[in-house]
């Protein structure tokens, strides 16, 4: 109902001239609310639905002293009032003093909620420094060549002398795959340590409020100890690299005679051509395999050794 940008055609829509002139006879569009919001601009979104375009229209809204805004920001005005004109508690009121009552309660609920929203955007600016910090280092990596790996691996072996040691060795050891596999060093670090201190600085962002029954500033708590945890974070992160990097090893390629002969062998026991894709089959699955002169039945988990061999193969 209180939503904009779209007008409500008296007598419906589409609607025929008669029809229109039928309802504005009747006084056009009446907007009845059984409540009031807690914000003045959701009731001024409300009262703005009728009477527009030079339309008649009118509003109403009926207030309980049982709502939640009545409740507990104005009922003690309206008992006293109550009291001390002695109105029943089933007759309706009209007092413009118990509207600016209504008025002030939703004026405080705003400033409320308006600095409950700038404390979280607050709280959120400090880690948001620390988002950055670290997605400005994980674009360029992704992105860089091979000088991001080494600025990266520079800025972590500095003051190092052995780590920097460490990476020159790897280098020549790993060739060209050095860089590959590095950079995935370097990202999966990064994230898996990102995801911890997000978990940290949630748990802190939940506790830190705490602190202000020892007469400290919960914010100024959190920018702290913040800080503490995105060191810890860069010192973890440093160290796990520095324990990994000594332990990279290039992956052993087979001779190609041997991967040629162990290429042929997987085809045999897959029993496929070169044109056909390699058929999976569960450990259970009962199949019939042939060396060319017998035929066995049996469970694919006791046939494996035997397709192992390159004598056997499935035929069904």
């Amino acid at each position: 109902m209180a939503g904009r940008g779209v007008d409500i055609k008296l007598g419906g829509n589409p609607a025929t001239e008669e029809e229109y002139e039928e309802v504005k006879q009747l006084g056009g569009l009446f907007v009845l609310g059984t409540e009031r919001h807690e914000a003045r601009r959701i009731d001024n979104q409300l009262r703005g639905r009728s009477a527009r375009q030079g339309d008649p229209g009118g509003t109403q809204f009926f207030v309980s002293l049982e709502d939640s805004l009545m409740r507990i920001f104005a009922s003690d005005v309206i008992k006293r009032v109550m009291g001390t004109f002695k109105i029943p508690e089933d007759e309706p009121i009209y007092n413009k003093m118990i509207t600016r009552s209504l008025e002030k309660a939703q004026t405080r609920i705003e400033e409320f909620n308006f600095d409950a929203r700038k404390q979280v955007l607050a709280y959120d600016d400090i880690l948001n420094i620390q988002r950055k910090s670290i997605y400005t280092r994980r674009q360029a990596l992704l992105k860089g060549g091979v000088e991001a790996v080494d600025s990266e691996l520079t800025r972590i072996a500095e003051d190092d002398d052995i780590l920097s040691d460490i990476v020159a060795k790897k280098k020549e050891e790993l060739g060209d795959s050095f860089y590959v596999v590095v950079r995935r060093l370097l990202l999966q670090s990064i994230d898996f340590l990102w995801v911890e201190h997000l978990e940290s600085m949630e748990y802190l962002r939940s506790s830190v409020n705490l602190r202000a029954y020892g007469q400290r500033d919960p914010l100024v708590e959190y920018k702290k100890e913040g800080l503490r945890l995105f060191q810890s974070l860069e010192v973890s992160y440093a160290t796990q690299v520095a324990q990994i990097l000594p332990n990279l090893a290039a992956r052993v390629e087979a001779p190609r005679e041997q991967r040629a002969v162990f290429n042929a062998a997987r085809s045999i026991t897959a029993g496929a051509s070169t044109s056909s894709p390699k058929k999976e089959y569960g450990r259970n699955v009962h199949v019939v395999i042939t060396n060319g002169k017998e035929q066995k039945e049996m469970k694919y988990k006791k046939a494996k050794s035997l397709l192992a061999t390159g004598q056997w193969r499935i035929i069904s």
